[in-house]
């Protein structure tokens, strides 16, 4: 018998390897950082993790164009032209408004970023972009210097974006692969990015069935009012008269100096505005998220859109109602048909989304009590109340102290949102191949592969090799 001993270093040999273990750790941490704030793009922000991006132009039917992004981990060999990617597994991330596809690739740690997590486990995702965001402005015959080019609400989010992208991502699979399957996405938004699925639906019905499922986190429907009562009073202004909101903002883009004023004011003063505007507007606090994550995330936080787009969320709060834009013009010769509130009511009733009539994909909403921008009895009572279909489609997940922004940056996001939504995705069945072939298949609805990403399991989410955070 062989008896085998471990050998021990002296308890002081212990502490002082210890001591430059954890000075490394920061150093590389404090590293990274810097690169984070510092990156110019997404290109930079998701090369700090070792990953890559490809990027795809969309063009949508009324001819602008957008760049949305794939993500992939350059250590998991795919190649959609020898079939050996997974287009079972499509997940497509919307973002929400005055934000861009960088949003969700900010997390502080690699188990805070749900695409890094889910490239990892062989999925394939991709990143959409709206109209006039930073990856989004251009157009096939309108400069971005002209009003024209901004004239676009919540309206054109749902009716070309998220349709004509959804729409490109299928082609791409159907037309690459060698022996395709019908693809059908996982569609993953944030807050606006989930209002804009919601009205794509209602108006293309059809697009329910090009979709697994969706998952919305901190869906923003019908939000209530905003916190400080100076806003209320310019909501319900705006909401009145559209020319209010233009005579402040112009016709073009809001916040477009965004990225100057973060440059003069430095890390620390931009980021104790950031704080104090969300906490007015909305009275949100922040304590959900740390303070490492709002140096990484808060400069990359903001990016431009329509000033008529914040018209539109602002008409939406004062009526209460998931509708369409309201031009609050007058449409004859005089202006007796705008005159009042009530001849306005009377003369044109807005038209709606109308989602309670058209919804039959399964989805997963997270929120968080102390978020005023979800009222999700107001979200059920439109998806499940009038529609039979959805009885037994949607689940609620509440987080307990979430604020909007904890479903992304949260300090306990991957408990509370990100693992059970990887469990989820794992149990979905495979679909069925175009040629009626049957991809092979476990009894988990796990596809089976021998390549190495097939093979990783969710506790390697908690390896020490996925923190990227100095503790």
């Amino acid at each position: 018998m062989v008896i085998g001993f471990v050998s021990r270093k002296p308890l002081s040999q212990q502490r002082q390897i210890q001591k430059q273990n954890n000075e490394t750790n920061k150093n590389n941490w404090e590293s990274n950082k810097a690169k984070l704030k510092d990156a110019k793009d997404i290109h930079d922000i998701v090369a700090v993790q070792g990953y890559k991006i490809r990027e795809h132009v969309v063009t949508t039917r009324d001819g602008y164009l957008l760049v949305i992004h794939k993500l992939e981990n350059p250590n998991i060999s795919t190649n959609i032209h020898h079939n050996n990617v997974n287009s079972s597994k499509i997940i497509y991330f919307h973002h929400g408004l005055l934000t861009n596809s960088e949003l969700f690739v900010l997390g502080s740690t690699k188990s805070k970023t749900l695409p890094y997590l889910l490239v990892d486990l062989g999925f394939e995702v991709w990143l959409g972009n709206n109209r006039g965001n930073k990856y989004s402005r251009k157009h096939l015959k309108l400069s971005a210097s002209d009003p024209k080019f901004w004239d676009f609400s919540l309206d054109e989010f749902a009716y070309y974006d998220i349709p004509d992208s959804l729409t490109y991502i299928k082609n791409y699979y159907e037309t690459c692969l060698a022996n395709p399957i019908d693809p059908q996405i996982v569609y993953i938004g944030f807050s606006q990015g989930c209002s804009q699925l919601f009205a794509s639906l209602s108006l293309y019905p059809h697009l329910n069935n090009q979709l697994r499922m969706f998952i919305g986190l901190s869906p923003a429907i019908i939000p209530q009012n905003l916190n400080h009562p100076v806003f209320k009073l310019l909501v319900s202004q705006t909401a009145n008269d559209n020319s209010f909101l233009y005579s402040l903002f112009g016709r073009r883009a809001i916040l477009p100096s965004v990225a100057f004023w973060s440059s003069i004011m430095g890390p620390t003063l931009y980021e104790k505005v950031v704080d104090v505007s969300l906490q007015l507007l909305f009275g949100w606090k922040g304590e959900n998220i740390s303070r490492s994550q709002k140096e990484i995330g808060y400069p990359h936080m903001f990016s431009n859109s329509s000033v008529k787009s914040l018209l539109h969320w602002f008409q939406i709060i004062k009526a209460r109602r998931f509708q369409m834009f309201d031009e609050t013009c007058t449409y004859g010769i005089t202006k007796l048909s705008s005159f009042n509130k009530k001849s306005r009511s009377k003369g044109n009733r807005v038209a709606p989304f109308p989602i309670a009539d058209h919804l039959s994909v399964p989805m997963v909403l997270f929120y968080g009590d102390n978020d005023i921008l979800v009222d999700m009895n107001k979200i059920q009572n439109l998806v499940v109340d009038n529609n039979h279909k959805m009885k037994d489609k949607l689940e609620i997940v509440l987080c307990p102290g979430y604020e909007h922004m904890d479903t992304l940056w949260g300090e306990n996001v991957y408990q509370d949102v990100f693992g059970p939504i990887i469990e989820k995705l794992e149990k979905l069945q495979v679909p069925t191949a175009i040629d009626d072939e049957t991809l092979t298949g476990n009894s988990d609805g796990k596809i089976t592969n021998s390549s190495s990403r097939e093979n990783l399991t969710w506790n390697r989410i908690q390896d020490k090799d996925y923190v990227l955070e100095y503790k």
